[in-house]
């Protein structure tokens, strides 16, 4: 079994960002969207007007703009890092997590297999907070870069 981070988290976040697991290149440096051609951290600095170059500075941006990220599983079995490649899940305590993070108004899922697993292992959907399932930042997710930033920025408003 493969292990996930732990949350990037402030009490005042009020959107939560959330993967499915993280990549075998995401694994290997230990940081969230760490594959080089991975969208995410680059959407977050066109948004926000900066350039993050360390990951510490990344960390910090997200918590300095109201976003904690986290992912659905907390453990994983998967052959390579497609998200049609897992096969034993055991996900993070999510209900728990938003209970707990009270000024979260939006999950924002980085692609349909993020929101699949949600849907079918936590189903927590509280009054209050909207779900959005977004495009996935992973390069083999074939969208553009400016088609997923243009939606992304949408929903990070």
């Amino acid at each position: 079994m493969l292990n996930g981070f732990p949350p990037i988290e402030d009490q005042e976040a009020k959107i939560l960002v959330l993967g499915t697991g993280p990549s075998v290149r995401s694994l290997q440096k230990q940081q969230y969207y760490g594959h080089e051609r991975n969208a995410f951290w680059p959407i977050m600095d066109q948004f926000f007007g900066t350039k993050s170059e360390t990951y510490e500075q990344k960390w910090y941006l997200l918590q300095g703009h109201g976003i904690a990220l986290w992912d659905v599983l907390s453990s994983f079995d998967r052959k390579g890092s497609l998200d049609s490649a897992y096969s034993i899940v055991v996900p993070n305590d999510l209900k728990a997590f938003l209970q707990e993070h009270g000024k979260i108004q939006k999950v924002l899922f980085n692609g349909k297999q993020s929101e699949a697993f949600y849907k079918k292992y936590v189903a927590f959907y509280p009054e209050g907070i909207t779900f959005v399932t977004l495009p996935s930042t992973s390069p083999a997710y074939t969208l553009s870069f400016s088609e997923k930033a243009r939606i992304w920025s949408e929903q990070l408003r």
